[in-house]
């Protein structure tokens, strides 16, 4: 009897061990997602709820109070996808540091070092591929034709210079693929390299590039294959 007692003894404390084990994971895993939904919501807060005196649609002031390297702001309507783009000299570190410049494995949404305000034709966003559609988890949606004419619109807005953005291109490639290039030493140039992006698309939008365009990209890891990127590629309109 004793021996039994012993036995059902152990199972219940390996029972509760497990369990024990369960609950820190999910917490662990859970909780980063849940924290990070709250500064999303109150980033949105400060961007959104002040009145604005100026031509921005966004509180550029107060998001620059919140980080200094903010420099602009992306938004599809209708999906999650309404984040702040920050910019430093390099394209690592906000891999892994959101945009309150807090350790995160969400990162934030971040503009490559490379671009700049007067030169640059071609700007070029990154966000991580999450599976709860934060970050650019919703881009993996645009894959399907029915997606992108629900939302055939990026909003992309710099401090004093908002912009609407329609896409002309999707595509799901390696990522050493010349994609990235943000700036053009003619029109030819930057009218060809363009061509070579629209042609890669899953489908046709109906969408053409001139040489007075200026183009959005924004880049996300997929799981399709190894080391695969997405890219979805849209032209300023014209006001």
């Amino acid at each position: 009897m004793k021996l039994r007692s012993n036995i059902t003894k152990t199972k219940l404390i390996a029972s509760v061990i497990l369990i024990l084990m369960a609950l820190t994971f999910g917490i662990y895993n859970y909780y980063p997602t849940f924290s990070n939904s709250i500064e999303k919501d109150k980033i949105i807060a400060v961007a959104k709820e002040n009145k604005l005196d100026t031509q921005d649609r966004v509180d550029f002031s107060g998001l620059l109070a919140l980080n200094s390297q903010t420099v602009g702001w992306v938004q599809i309507d209708g999906t999650p996808l309404e984040y702040p783009v920050v910019q430093t000299d390099n394209n690592d570190h906000y891999l892994s540091f959101n945009f309150l410049n807090n350790e995160s494995f969400e990162g934030a949404i971040f503009q490559d070092y490379l671009c700049d305000t007067i030169n640059t034709r071609n700007h070029i966003l990154y966000g991580h591929y999450m599976s709860d559609e934060s970050m650019f988890g919703s881009l993996w949606n645009y894959q399907d034709k029915s997606y992108y004419e629900h939302h055939p619109v990026i909003q992309f807005d710099q401090p004093g210079n908002p912009g609407d953005w329609e896409i002309f291109s999707v595509y799901v490639t390696e990522a050493d693929y010349d994609y990235r290039q943000p700036k053009f030493s003619s029109d030819t140039d930057f009218l060809n390299y363009m061509s070579r992006l629209k042609k890669r698309s899953l489908y046709d939008t109906g969408v053409d590039i001139s040489p007075s365009d200026e183009v959005l990209t924004l880049s996300t890891c997929i799981y399709t294959f190894d080391n695969a990127r997405l890219a979805v590629h849209a032209r300023k309109i014209k006001k």
